[in-house]
């Protein structure tokens, strides 16, 4: 069967009223759709299997989903995409997959260590997101935002202008449009405020654009200057947001991104470049930036065909429950790696693909990840207090119960290595290596709920690594299946 061309990718945008996708084939230009946000989840997932079969059937998808969504909707997602389908897809926080767009997509610099402010102008709110780029990923700083900046807010504003203005010309249509008294009053305020948002999108491209009424043949009209008039306010306030969304996150901001439709706005720009002395950066299609990311990190971590046809993964990819996205940049090819959600302990963040070596969940939530990723288990090892008499060897090869009991009561202890990210043999000789005899090995199929991991990979142990125990102690190692035989990671 005739593979799908690696050039294409869907990425979606989840979490604002409009559900926003980005489809690429090829060298074509980029597919930008729009679905109802208030569809339901299983509706949305359904047009996404549409789109991606419309694609060539096996496109690799991505989801940029809210920074603030946690590890259960995250899984969710996982489990309802599965089940439409899309088999394993890409899950990020917006804030990041918008970074992923303006580095790759739009090849803009962010050096290590350097920030960027996400400036997301949407029809209901405004955020502005802090994003900073590590060695090896991008981390979301921090975030300020407010449901009382958005499209909808200025559109309410450009009503009352205009309701002013030509109110003398037709008193009986104002007074029903300000203070609709029936359903078909409504309606008819509702397709005034359709037109007086055409008009204001348009107004960005240009310096004027009419307002056609909804009933009669008159037309109305606005200029840019009496939209920044209306709205200026609005903007000021929301340039305070980012300033005080770059002082909260204590880093260089080198960069500002703006995304979300109404970010068009001509004089947002011009307010944010006086604010905070950056040049802000507008994408053709800001409604789409995230979706954008997203759909670059999907393709960036698609299988790699073998030549005898079988994907293979790029990367090992595992989920922690508070990672947003990881971000790897292979200096030769660009790969980007994602790793999202799983892990059910509360202090895991974002880690690495783990190296055999491993690292631990506790590790990976410290500011430098290099700290852990060295692999505490391979080097912990050989410096733990492992001396015993030659009796004690003997009786701790024995399986029985009491010199079980008897070895956990002598002074001999070590250091518990972290194994997490490690296969489960890989994990076991660790464990092994550091004196430690009492190792139980449990099997957590995939499926369901997800995430998903790779097989037979280690996603928890109890107790936790650097814990000092008795070498008798029962250490457990949890590992991941895929298949219905666990016995398969023996």
């Amino acid at each position: 069967m005739q593979q799908t061309p690696l050039a294409t990718a869907i990425g979606v945008e989840l979490g604002s009223s409009t559900v926003t996708l980005s489809i690429r084939r090829g060298d074509e230009d980029t597919d930008i759709r729009r679905i109802d946000g208030e569809s339901t989840l299983e509706a949305v997932l359904g047009r996404v299997r549409d789109a991606r079969d419309e694609a060539g059937g096996a496109v690799p998808v991505g989801f940029a989903v809210p920074a603030s969504w946690g590890a259960a909707r995250r899984q969710e997602l996982v489990y309802l995409a599965g089940e439409a389908g899309l088999g394993e897809v890409e899950i990020m926080a917006a804030p990041e997959a918008a970074a992923i767009c303006y580095v790759k997509g739009l090849g803009r610099e962010l050096d290590p260590g350097a920030g960027l402010v996400v400036v997301d102008l949407g029809a209901r709110s405004f955020d502005a997101s802090v994003v900073v780029r590590g060695e090896e990923d991008f981390r979301h700083r921090g975030a300020v935002s407010t449901g009382e900046v958005g499209g909808r807010e200025f559109d309410q504003l450009l009503f009352a202008y205009l309701s002013g203005r030509y109110r003398d010309t037709d008193p009986e249509f104002w007074d029903k449009v300000d203070a609709p008294a029936n359903a078909d009053e409504e309606a008819l305020r509702t397709a005034l405020l359709d037109e007086i948002r055409a008009a204001r999108e348009l107004i960005s491209k240009r310096h004027r654009a009419g307002v056609q009424l909804p009933i009669g043949e008159r037309d109305l009209h606005l200029t840019r200057d009496e939209v920044e008039s209306c709205i200026g306010g609005l903007l000021g306030q929301s340039a305070d947001l980012v300033v005080e969304a770059i002082e909260q996150a204590d880093t260089a901001v080198t960069g500002i991104i703006l995304v979300g439709g109404a970010s068009r706005t001509p004089l947002l720009a011009k307010i944010l470049a006086e604010r905070t002395g950056l040049e802000p950066v507008l994408p053709a299609n800001p409604e789409a930036a995230a979706a954008d990311g997203a759909r670059i990190v999907a393709l960036a971590n698609a299988p790699v065909v073998e030549a005898d046809g079988r994907p293979r993964r790029r990367t090992a990819r595992r989920l922690g429950v508070l990672a947003a996205v990881l971000l790897p940049l292979v200096a030769a090819g660009a790969v980007f790696g994602n790793q999202l959600g799983a892990d059910e302990q509360p202090e895991a963040s974002v880690s690495k693909s783990p190296e055999p070596s491993g690292t631990s969940a506790a590790e990976a939530s410290t500011p430098e990840d290099e700290e852990g990723g060295t692999g505490v288990g391979g080097q912990e090892a050989p410096g733990s207090p492992q001396t015993v008499a030659s009796e004690e060897q003997t009786s701790e090869e024995e399986p029985s119960a009491p010199e079980s009991e008897a070895t956990e009561e002598s002074a001999t202890t070590g250091t518990v290595p972290a194994v997490t990210g490690m296969t489960a043999n890989e994990a076991q000789d660790a464990l092994t290596g550091a004196g430690f005899t009492e190792i139980v090995r449990e099997g957590d199929q995939e499926g369901l709920f997800g995430p998903y991991y790779d097989d037979c990979e280690v996603i928890a142990q109890d107790p936790e690594p650097r814990d000092v125990l008795p070498l008798g102690a029962r250490i457990t190692i949890t590992y991941s299946y895929s298949g219905t035989d666990p016995a398969v990671c023996d």
